[in-house]
């Protein structure tokens, strides 16, 4: 088994939720460095002009990671000599309804909320990190959220997934011990991308109001530049949970 930092030019990466935000600049950072991506994202369009934009081949995956056949196929929906999934980047997710007293939600928006930011994380990561098992090589690195670990008033939901996808994370990785398979979380506080508005069904006014109630709020480059670093190290060291908080 090799020692070398799996990221490197060549290798494949899947990233899901690549069509804005965190998983846009996750893409880009990967093809920077020679990366093969696979940006996966509902907004095929939006995918489309990504993979044009990025110097590396790439391709464009349409996936609502909350459709459980969807995201059970993905390696069959994939042309085969890009099926070799060396990294996987889950970061699909959202909020939808968020930031008021539980009372107050819709049930269905709760449902979507678990839908994807739980079982569809799961089910991606269960499609992709077989594979990797077998091949004894490979690096799943998930967005979590500092809410994964503390609780927030009138933020219940979000933190009930986040808090689940920290407890999914760290028990898989004790699973997969001595397999080659490394797990890492990268937690981000609060960052400032297209999350708000689409927590209140595109109202990007009410967005900026929120984000401009905080002194400081992380980029979706900054928390790439974390995921590069998690992906950098020798395959001997697995960095866990990362926190990031803006200063």
């Amino acid at each position: 088994m090799t020692d070398k930092a799996i990221l490197s030019a060549g290798a494949v990466a899947l990233v899901t939720g690549a069509s804005a935000g965190i998983g846009r600049a996750v893409a880009v950072a990967l093809s920077a460095r020679g990366v093969r991506v696979i940006c996966a994202a509902r907004r095929l369009d939006r995918l489309e002009t990504l993979v044009s934009e990025l110097p590396h081949p790439a391709l464009a995956l349409e996936l609502d990671i909350a459709d459980g056949a969807a995201a059970d196929s993905i390696l069959a929906r994939l042309p085969e000599d890009w099926r070799q999934i060396d990294i996987l980047i889950n970061n699909a997710g959202h909020d939808l309804g968020g930031r008021q007293p539980y009372h107050e939600r819709a049930a269905d928006d709760v449902a979507a909320v678990i839908q994807t930011n739980v079982t569809g994380m799961m089910r991606t990561t269960l499609a992709v990190m077989p594979q990797m098992r077998e091949r004894g090589r490979g690096h799943i690195v998930t967005i979590g959220s500092v809410n994964g670990v503390e609780w927030v008033a009138n933020h219940s939901v979000y933190v009930a997934s986040k808090f689940a996808v920290h407890g999914f994370t760290n028990s898989l990785r004790l699973e997969l011990r001595g397999t080659g398979v490394r797990l890492t979380e990268v937690m981000p506080g609060l960052v400032r991308s297209e999350f708000a508005a689409a927590r209140w069904g595109g109202d990007e006014a009410r967005a900026e109001k929120f984000y401009d109630r905080f002194d400081a709020a992380l980029s979706p480059e900054d928390v790439a530049d974390a995921v590069l670093y998690t992906l950098d190290t020798p395959a001997h060291v697995n960095i866990c949970d990362l926190v990031l908080r803006p200063a």
